[in-house]
């Protein structure tokens, strides 16, 4: 029985978790669209509008959609963008043609980031979360959803 309520209590979690409300975030400047929880806080655009930060109802959680220009050889920036910032650990890499991933941990939190490069090589639209390590599982179906909604239109 017990086996029982714990597979129940497992299924009603994960089905809680791909139950999470949606709401589209498209960046006019560089084209870049990506799905975010509804209930999470938006932050101020910033000055250049490249992008949108937004903050989980417990402040705990980040997701950054943003589009940036290419600024070099396709090789290098690969390259850069595959390596790690300042203190982090990379755990996961791939990478295709013209896209990239990238995951690991920084202090007590895990870090995600995939970028597209589109419009002829010449943006770089990307998603970046942030969350507590301790709630991966929480996590890593709102990940899922986040990194297959990156979208790049072009003008």
């Amino acid at each position: 029985m017990r086996i029982f309520l714990a597979v129940v209590l497992a299924a009603f979690a994960a089905q809680s978790a791909s139950a999470e409300s949606w709401r589209a975030y498209h960046n006019p400047r560089f084209g870049t669209t990506a799905e975010v929880p509804q209930g999470w806080r938006m932050g101020a655009p910033p000055e250049n509008n490249d992008g949108r930060v937004f903050t989980s109802p417990d402040g705990r959680a980040e997701i950054i959609v943003s589009g940036m220009f290419s600024i070099g050889p396709r090789k290098e920036e690969f390259a850069l963008r595959l390596g790690p910032l300042e203190g982090e650990t990379i755990e996961y890499e791939r990478r295709g043609r013209d896209w990239l991933v990238v995951s690991g941990v920084k202090g007590e939190k895990i870090f995600y980031r995939k970028s597209l490069l589109s419009c002829r090589d010449t943006i770089w639209n990307s998603v970046f979360l942030e969350y507590p390590a301790s709630e991966k599982d929480k996590y890593d179906p709102l990940v899922g959803h986040v990194a297959a909604s990156l979208r790049a239109k072009c003008k």
